[in-house]
């Protein structure tokens, strides 16, 4: 195999790593989300109720954007009795990957 195709079957790799990390951070309202959950990161988690209020969005809403950044692996959370809180989550982890992919495309492009 050429070092050009080897190249070429890295970066559809580091695509399908990063796929569920660009949809999720695709939309306006879930970056806003995470720009809240970012700025609540050394005070407390936020529930969904918090979240609706700092956002203006609807409680199904904001539950279905928080589903979408927890299945990309972007934020998780933690049960306090009924109530969900959420963090953001694997923020090194999301970084390496996105600049695993920033690099093979540099090779390429460069």
């Amino acid at each position: 195999m050429s070092k050009q195709s080897d190249l070429s079957e890295q970066i559809n790799h580091d695509f399908s790593e990063v796929t569920d990390l660009l949809v999720a951070l695709g939309d306006k309202k879930r970056l806003e989300i995470l720009s809240k959950l970012i700025t609540a990161y050394h005070q407390e988690p936020l529930c969904v109720k918090d979240l609706t209020e700092l956002t203006n969005l609807s409680r199904p809403a904001v539950s279905h954007h928080l589903k979408i950044l927890k299945d990309a692996g972007i934020i998780n959370y933690t049960k306090q009795g009924t109530q969900s809180y959420y963090y953001i989550d694997n923020v090194q982890s999301n970084i390496d990957k996105m600049q695993h992919l920033t690099n093979d495309l540099l090779k390429i492009t460069c």
